[in-house]
């Protein structure tokens, strides 16, 4: 979670930002915690 924070309030991003919101409307950015990668391929094995 630390990194999207650190990226969604990068510099970078804040141009970024701009242009994806003039491209759209209504639009939501969801950053969500979930499974690491590992841990998905577990539950997807039955593990």
């Amino acid at each position: 979670m630390r990194t999207a924070d650190e990226a969604y309030e990068s510099e970078e991003y804040k141009e970024l930002s701009k242009l994806r919101k003039e491209a759209t409307e209504n639009s939501t950015f969801t950053v969500m915690e979930g499974l690491d990668e590992a841990a998905k391929l577990r539950r997807a094995m039955g593990l």
